[in-house]
């Protein structure tokens, strides 16, 4: 019977494959940033995220970078993007983000690629915090010598040596908000306010910032002529909030999740890969979702269909993962590529064997 439908197996088992790998992660993946109630403030409970209409940069050789927030205690494994900068090529220069215990930051000539094993962490235990709940102040100075984490204004020992800013070239790029629109890890929280500046605040201007109680809503703030962006999230309704200071851009909020803000075509670390027990999971995964593949291909074949088997099986992992890479919620990883071949091949091996026992068993009757 398999023999007699070889092909429509093989179509229904990759349409399945099809499905299954390239539908977004939650569909129709809608925006779900929400207003904080009462406000004014941000709310990112799910898969949310706001994006600049467009940059905000400092050619001064200098930035800083400044939010006043919320964690969730609850927080997801793995490191989540609380704010970056990005450009048109997913290139990030910055990333403040968030993991179960601390802080993490990212820059671009520190950890150009973007792997999260080259992230620079902070603990809670060594910030001096108990918890995440209560509101904190979180700044990042940019200049020659570096990036700097400062929280709740006094300066901490995470740093990005490498990250640095120079007179006359642009630092910064598209601001946003809450997740990059790759893979899982969504920061939980909420924002009260975010200011760019094109210069690096002192240690007493950050201390005074985190102190005050009117936070971002200071209206003595957006007098400094160095402001280049300052959101107070005070509209409470609609998918648009503005810079307080005129020539910075609007922030938006799309109704669903844009493409991926980061390039992550066939990557190797697009995931977490600490988490040895996911990892292990997935790679059986996608060997187990390929073996059909293998096995209806090679079925009564000559051996050299095994080979044939595999270079389809590798093909078609090929093609699945390049679209994925332009897919919300999905991750292009070479990892699953070789996964996907493995399994192509074991389904082709065990077919072969299979159909050379039975043949074997069928030899020995005809001549008993």
């Amino acid at each position: 019977w398999l023999e007699r439908n070889r092909g429509r197996c093989l179509i229904v088992v990759v349409t399945a494959i099809l499905v299954g790998v390239l539908l977004p992660g939650k569909l129709p993946w809608y925006n779900s940033v929400r207003w904080s109630d009462p406000g004014p403030g941000l709310r990112f409970a799910d898969i949310a995220q706001a994006l600049s209409e467009g940059s905000i940069v400092s050619r001064t050789g200098e930035l800083t970078l400044e939010i006043w927030l919320a964690p969730a205690i609850r927080s997801m494994s793995g490191n989540q993007e609380i704010i970056s900068f990005f450009d048109e090529q997913y290139f990030r220069p910055l990333v403040i983000g968030q993991f179960p215990r601390g802080f993490i930051l990212r820059g671009r000539e520190d950890n150009p690629k973007g792997d999260p094993r080259k992230d620079k962490y902070i603990n809670l235990d060594e910030l001096g915090l108990a918890e995440f709940d209560a509101v904190q102040h979180l700044a990042v100075t940019v200049d020659s010598t570096g990036a700097r984490l400062h929280v709740n204004g006094s300066v901490t020992s995470l740093s990005l040596p490498k990250t640095v800013a120079r007179s006359g070239e642009d630092f910064g790029g598209r601001l946003l908000l809450g997740n990059s629109s790759t893979g899982w890890r969504l920061w939980l929280g909420s924002l009260y306010g975010v200011a760019v500046y094109e210069r690096v605040l002192g240690p007493s201007e950050l201390l005074a910032h985190a102190l005050d109680p009117a936070r971002a809503a200071n209206v003595s703030l957006q007098d400094d002529p160095s402001m280049l962006a300052l959101y107070r999230f005070e509209e409470g309704r609609g998918a648009i909030t503005r810079s307080t200071v005129a020539h910075g851009p609007d922030l938006l909020f799309p109704p669903r999740m844009t493409r991926p803000t980061r390039s992550n075509f066939l990557s190797n670390n697009t995931s977490d890969l600490r988490d040895r027990r996911w990892m292990r999971s997935d790679i059986a995964l996608n060997i187990l979702l390929f073996m059909p593949v293998g096995f209806i291909l090679a079925w009564k074949k000559q051996t050299r269909s095994i080979g044939i088997a595999l270079a389809i099986g590798f093909g078609l992992s090929l093609s699945v993962e390049s679209l994925q890479s332009l897919i919300p919620g999905r991750d292009s990883s070479l990892i699953d590529v070789a996964s996907n071949s493995l399994g192509a091949l074991a389904g082709a091996l065990l077919s072969r064997a299979g159909g050379f026992s039975r043949s074997v068993s069928s030899f020995r009757e005809r001549h008993q």
